[in-house]
């Protein structure tokens, strides 16, 4: 689940209503994408967080799954 991108959505005061009528997609589209069943294009994540005034990476992607790829990001031949 995407706590972080339905705490932004709250914390501006924004339904999911309001937010799929700006960016033309349906309530229960976005409603996936909000509880991780749905991942948006990069172009949609791009939008959401500008409506959101908040960065894609805080948006969509696990910090603790970047740092646990960069311990493993060389492979020793």
């Amino acid at each position: 689940m995407r706590k972080n991108l339905r705490k932004c959505r709250l914390n501006k005061k924004l339904s999911v209503e309001d937010i799929s009528k700006v960016l033309n997609i349906s309530k229960s589209y976005y409603y996936k994408i909000e509880s991780g069943l749905r991942n948006p294009t990069m172009v949609l994540a791009k939008q959401i967080a500008n409506l959101l005034e908040e960065d894609i990476e805080s948006l969509f992607f696990n910090n603790n799954l970047d740092k646990m790829s960069n311990k493993n990001s060389y492979i020793s031949l």
